[in-house]
């Protein structure tokens, strides 16, 4: 009975796992009144390491640990060494049995310090090397190095011939024009991303962009059209921005990192932790938050082992003998040699047919024979069919070969760095999908082979060699295909073709054999690559139907906006939860060919909160199905403000001199100035002011669809477009159109003649992705334009702006 009390005891003092982690995340010993500036995430060996900004009165770098992304456990200072006081944005990258830390204390200077341990005592083994703050390295597949910092406007890179040693810097054209900072690079599918953050730190718009090169590390990036990636400036959390990216715990998902902005510590800013999950469509990277409500906590692996106990235990079979063991409660080991045998550790369980696995090891001794190696075995179903992935030491390569219904299938050898050093922990990854199989080691891409085996399990060997197994896991998903069975926040924007798992009836209902675009995914759903370089579902036929898990914020109305294009007539959707129809028929007109997209809203949709699944039907008709965005709905009410009482309650400034003269609404003349009303959940309505234009230069008018606005002067900044959302404005010489997306569009213009010192009214009405501009004639439009962009806005407040123009304004009105 005692025994038993024991056991309750422990087990009632095990915590339960929570199911849900919600942004921003508070952590055990955080810097007092300074938080969790610039986060850094390393894995390595299964665990994750998180490295934070040093308040700028201390000296050292802390360090926390997880399994998970959630549970954090505060780990220590990873150094004291006075070089470290008020160490910026340490970054940890880990290199043949070496960890290195690159920081610039308190923005002076860079330096790389070095242990053997993720956790430290991190010893400085360099001078000043220079640079600019938020040093990032770069491993590529072939082993090198590069170097990435802040400059004015733009992030530069430069070469290392060593993981201590940095280059010349030059301009990787990538830049937001104001302060740029904060770069992080990585590569998915032959393709280096990078995301970098804009704007000052302590700026509500501080925010990350992407930008995509398919040339090479240092160069040749491209923005994406999509930016900013990740933005919030009202709300919850805001100037949200320095992240990295990081593979999750299912060995599939990526997470960016990131900080929000509290306010003003003690001493600096103070922040804090978010994380938000990354999906793909194609080879867009879109970032499903910001969040800050309870999101799933990140998928574990279908197995995984830390070998943290003292027996191999029933999850692993032996084959073929060999001397195994665990050690400290940390490795697994085999250290039999003399014989070319196999001895093999292979799971109890078994994979899919299409999954990702994770290896690490380090060889401790090899033998005499000709080709001592070690490494993994996958798609193992027995001793006739199986792929293996092996280091050789002795040739310094990694070496693959499978063996199907008993043939032998040819070697294929790869070289690894010269340097490599093999006593030290490594990292083998294999990614399976279909019969192709991409090997990585230590992150690197090294091979691509394809073979006819399929599902199996997974598991470790060595030949003639003593070698140490840690972490291993397999996951079913692949290649970003976790992003299916995942709960997408809602608000949000859903891909079509990241429908559920669970096949023909269960995900989806499909009424032809096979995926007619054969692309993407293997199931029967209909996908092509469309024109927008998104990967949609075409053939969509009556009565075929995809579902969707989705993670509704808050109980509510949404508008949901669909984006479809059909070059027939008739066609007809609707959207479901369980058996309650939450649309009803929504029609899809004909948008002008399949290469035509267009956004088809349905407003007001009343969503319960929580996890859900949604249906979208195809009720009749043929259309293509690309994404479907949801926002809040908020009734538009009829709103006026003559400015008579002598104040502007209710409206927001931002840059400029705003002042209330005579019953009038007057913006200075110098720089941009903006003022805001309303709310970011109205979608359409008609705005209309008098405008006067005091001074011949500049130009003055409207906003419409406004959201993340913010002072886009302040702290040196120079950003006349610091907001999402659509300008109308006048000038001497006519009326324009233009988009706003921190950055500037021009859409339309209209050639006219308008004096100053002269009242013009001013009407804007929006509906839908349409927007219609008038001046003084309110029957004909000056300008009609239609955003058929791949991110129109449809949604947010009104305002007024100037751009170096001393301008009133008068007589605004709002109505539904």
């Amino acid at each position: 009975m005692f025994t038993l009390l024991v056991i309750l005891l422990m087990v009632s003092s095990v915590p339960l796992p929570a199911t849900a982690y919600q942004n921003p995340q508070t952590l055990p010993d955080e810097w007092g009144q300074y938080g969790l500036g610039d986060p850094y995430v390393l894995k390595f060996n299964g665990y994750y390491y998180l490295y934070v900004s040093t308040r700028d009165t201390d000296d050292g770098v802390k360090v926390w640990s997880s399994k998970d992304l959630v549970n954090w456990s505060y780990r220590g200072l990873a150094t004291t060494d006075p070089i470290t006081h008020g160490a910026y944005a340490p970054e940890v990258v880990y290199w043949n049995g070496m960890f290195y830390m690159y920081t610039s204390p308190a923005g002076k200077g860079h330096y790389v310090l070095s242990s053997t341990s993720p956790t430290g005592p991190f010893n400085v083994v360099t001078g000043n090397l220079g640079k600019s703050i938020d040093g990032n390295v770069f491993i590529d597949d072939d082993g090198s190095f590069s170097f990435y910092h802040a400059a004015q406007g733009r992030i530069d890179a430069a070469p290392m011939s060593s993981p201590t040693e940095i280059g010349v810097s030059a301009s990787t054209g990538v830049g937001m024009g104001g302060w740029t900072e904060g770069s992080t690079v990585f590569k998915r599918n032959g393709k280096y991303y990078m995301t970098y953050t804009g704007n000052h730190v302590f700026s509500k718009g501080y925010r990350v962009d992407v930008a995509v090169s398919t040339t090479g590390p240092r160069s040749g990036y491209v923005t994406d059209s999509t930016n900013p990636v990740l933005i919030r400036t009202e709300g919850p959390t805001v100037g949200l921005g320095h992240n990295t990216v990081v593979t999750g715990p299912n060995l599939d998902t990526h997470y960016m990192m990131y900080h929000n902005l509290e306010g003003n510590g003690i001493i600096g800013p103070l922040r804090h932790l978010n994380m938000d999950r990354i999906v793909w469509n194609n080879d867009k990277m879109i970032v499903q938050g910001p969040t800050s409500t309870d999101q799933p906590n990140p998928e574990m692996p279908v197995f995984y082992d830390y070998f943290d106990r003292t027996a191999i235990g029933s999850n692993w079979s032996n084959v073929n003998g060999g001397n195994w063991g665990i050690y400290n409660q940390e490795l697994m080991w085999q250290n039999s040699m003399g014989s070319s045998t196999w001895y093999k550790q292979v799971t109890a369980s078994s994979s899919a047919s299409d999954y990702t696995a994770e290896f690490n090891m380090k060889e401790m001794n090899r033998g005499t024979s000709t080709n001592p190696r070690y490494g993994a075995t996958f798609s193992y179903t027995n001793e006739n069919n199986y792929g293996v992935a092996l280091i050789s030491s002795k040739n310094k390569r990694l070496e693959t070969f499978f063996r199907i219904n008993g043939v032998d299938q040819a070697w294929q050898t790869f070289d690894l760095p010269a340097d490599f050093n093999y006593s030290k922990w490594h990292n083998i990854r294999i990614e399976k999908l279909g019969s192709t199989f991409k090997y990585y080691v230590d992150g690197m891409f090294k091979a691509t082979r394809t073979a006819n085996v399929g599902a199996g399990k997974i598991g470790v060997l060595t030949e003639d060699t003593h070698a140490d197994f840690g972490y291993t896991a397999f996951s079913n998903d692949v290649n970003g295909s976790s992003a299916w069975n995942a709960s997408k926040p809602i608000p949000g924007t859903i891909e079509a073709v990241h429908y559920m798992k669970g096949g023909e009836g269960v995900a989806y209902h499909d009424t032809t054999a096979g995926n007619l675009g054969g692309a993407y995914r293997t199931d029967a759903g209909d996908i092509h690559l469309n024109n927008e370089g998104l990967f949609n579902l075409g053939w969509n036929q009556t009565g075929e139907w995809y579902k969707y898990k989705v993670n509704v914020e808050s109980s509510g109305y949404y508008d949901i906006d669909f984006r479809m294009a059909t070059s027939l007539d008739g066609a007809q959707i609707r959207v479901w939860d369980g058996s309650t129809d939450l649309t009803g028929i929504v029609n899809v007109p004909n948008t002008g060919g399949w290469d035509n997209w267009k956004n088809i809203s349905k407003k007001k949709v009343y969503l319960n909160a929580g996890q859900r699944e949604l249906k979208v039907e195809f009720v009749t008709g043929e259309a293509d199905f690309s994404r479907m965005t949801f926002q809040k709905n908020v009734d538009v009410t009829s709103v006026s403000d003559n400015f008579n009482d002598g104040d502007d309650n209710g409206w927001t400034r931002f840059e400029g001199t705003w002042a209330v003269e005579n019953g009038e609404y007057s913006a200075g003349s110098t720089g941009p100035a903006k003022s805001t009303f309303g709310d970011t959940g109205w979608a359409d309505y008609t705005v209309e002011a008098d405008i006067k234009m005091i001074d011949s230069g500049g130009d003055g008018g409207l906003l419409v669809r406004v959201s993340n606005p913010s002072h886009g002067t302040e702290r040196g900044q120079n950003n006349y477009d610091a907001l999402q959302g659509y300008y109308a404005y006048l000038t001497t010489s006519g009326v324009s159109l233009g988009k706003m997306n921190y950055n500037w569009a021009l859409l339309k213009s209209n050639a006219q003649s308008y004096s100053t010192n002269t009242w013009y009214h001013m009407k804007v009405a929006v509906n839908g992705t349409n927007i219609k501009v008038y001046v003084d004639d309110m029957v004909t439009p000056k300008i009609d334009y239609t955003d058929n962009s791949l991110n129109p806005f449809t949604h947010g407040k009104i305002g007024v702006r100037t751009a170096n123009k001393h301008t009133h304004f008068d007589n605004v009105s709002v109505t539904p």
